[in-house]
């Protein structure tokens, strides 16, 4: 396993709907570490066509050596990496160095869903649902796809307030639900207000085996967004925060293992 002599260090995050990846920059004893690039790119068919795209524009220009280190379901395919860690190890470090203090980590992933107990940067204990989509970011995808929800129109809808019960907890039975209801002439807040309760719901019964406590914040692709952030704050009974760049603390893991 190399280790990083060099003052960059390079991480990627391969996932199943986007790789991520992040440079950052060490200058030696006493001085932070500071965040020298972010790029993201859809995962598409070919992971290893993507990372390497990925690990060219991270590295490009750069004066000095850089390792490279990758994480996330595709961290195998990824060329030219000098090491992996597990995903549960490079989001608990990213997200505790965006947010320092922080002790629960909410990851909500395109296929699975993670909820970490956190000390110091470390994992104390997690829960992760990867059985079923209705605890990830898939559902809210397919709910958006439907409805013709894209970009800052989903923060929009959500911040209405609005929301009706759903029945339905598998992601196909809840697909024929939500057309249903929209052929009763529901509002797509109300649906989509409904689609985040349930799935903070489902989350907060992974958490509950963790004993969350607050500072707790969330990462992955839904990170910054406020509407969802709120859903679990009422779920889990405690604040949850949008964690800024939340969507690369996978990638920012990643690239700070080489640092030890």
């Amino acid at each position: 396993m190399a280790r990083c002599a060099a003052r960059y260090a390079a991480g990627i995050d391969c996932g199943s709907s986007f790789c991520k990846g992040a440079l950052i920059r060490d200058d030696g004893p006493g001085s932070p570490v500071l965040i020298a690039k972010l790029l993201s790119a859809p995962t598409g068919w070919n992971i290893g066509e993507t990372g390497g795209s990925l690990r060219d524009g991270l590295l490009a220009g750069l004066s000095g050596e850089a390792v490279l280190s990758a994480t996330g379901y595709g961290r195998d395919r990824i060329p030219g990496r000098d090491r992996t860690i597990s995903e549960i190890s490079a989001h608990a470090r990213g997200a505790a160095f965006l947010r320092p203090g922080l002790r629960t980590l909410i990851d909500i992933g395109g296929q699975d869903c993670k909820v970490l107990a956190l000390e110091g940067g470390r994992v104390l204990d997690f829960q992760m649902n990867d059985k079923c989509a209705a605890g990830s970011g898939r559902f809210l995808e397919s709910v958006c796809r439907i409805l013709r929800v894209e970009g800052d129109l989903l923060e929009e809808l959500l911040g209405r307030g609005k929301s009706v019960a759903l029945n339905s907890t598998c992601v196909v039975f809840a697909e024929s639900e939500i057309i249903g209801l929209l052929a009763r002439g529901l509002s797509r807040e109300e649906i989509l207000g409904g689609v985040a309760d349930s799935l903070a719901r489902r989350i907060a019964a992974l958490a509950a085996r963790v004993s969350p406590a607050e500072p707790a914040a969330l990462s992955g692709g839904l990170a910054s967004s406020a509407g969802i952030a709120g859903a679990l704050s009422w779920a889990l009974g405690i604040a949850v925060e949008p964690l800024e760049q939340g969507a690369f603390a996978g990638a920012l893991g990643a690239a700070l293992a080489c640092l030890d």
